[in-house]
C-alpha cells in the first residue's frame, strides 16, 4: 500500500512534484513527445513512399525537372520530413483534431499551387501533385490520431 504526503498549509509540496513523470517536470508533455514520435514515424515511412514513386517516375523517363533543373530524388525524402515537422508544430498548436484536419487540408491544396504551376511537362506536374497527396495521406491521419475531440455534450475527449 502507498502512502501519499499531503502537505500542511505552508509546507512545499515536494511529493507531488516528484510522482509527475519527468518529462512533465522538463517542461515537455508526454503527448508532446508521442506526437513527435508518430510525426517522425509518419514522416519517415511517407518520405520512404515519395521518395519510392520519385525513383519509379524517373525511371519511367519522367523528366522531373522544374525551369529546366532536375529535381533530385532525395529532395522528396527532404520536403517530406519538412512537411511532417510541420504537421506536429500544427497539432501541436491546434489540438482539437477537427481544427488540424481543417487547417492540414486547406494547407494541403495550397501546397499543390507550385506542383501545379511551375512544371512544364504534364508527367511531371503529376508526380509532382501525387507526392504531395500521398504524403498527406499518410501523414495527417496519423498525426490527428492523437488529438482531441469535443464531444456532443461539449466536453474533451482523448483518443
Amino acid at each position: 500500500m502507498s502512502t501519499r504526503h499531503t502537505p500542511s498549509k505552508g509546507q512545499p509540496n515536494d511529493q507531488l512534484a516528484h510522482d509527475r513523470p519527468r518529462t512533465e517536470r522538463a517542461g515537455c508533455s508526454t503527448s508532446t513527445l508521442l506526437l513527435v514520435r508518430r510525426g517522425g514515424l509518419a514522416g519517415a515511412f511517407a518520405a520512404v513512399c515519395t521518395t519510392a514513386m520519385a525513383a519509379i517516375a524517373r525511371a519511367a523517363d519522367v523528366g522531373l525537372e522544374v525551369d529546366a533543373a532536375a529535381i533530385p530524388i532525395a529532395a522528396f525524402a527532404l520536403w517530406t520530413l519538412v512537411g511532417a515537422a510541420l504537421g506536429v508544430l500544427m497539432a501541436r498548436l491546434l489540438r482539437a483534431r477537427r481544427r488540424f484536419l481543417v487547417v492540414t487540408v486547406v494547407a494541403t491544396g495550397l501546397s499543390l499551387l507550385p506542383p501545379i504551376a511551375l512544371p512544364d511537362d504534364s508527367a511531371t506536374k503529376s508526380v509532382l501533385v501525387s507526392a504531395h497527396l500521398l504524403a498527406a495521406t499518410i501523414i495527417i491521419p496519423i498525426l490527428s490520431r492523437g488529438l482531441t475531440t469535443v464531444a456532443a455534450n461539449g466536453g474533451t475527449r482523448y483518443r
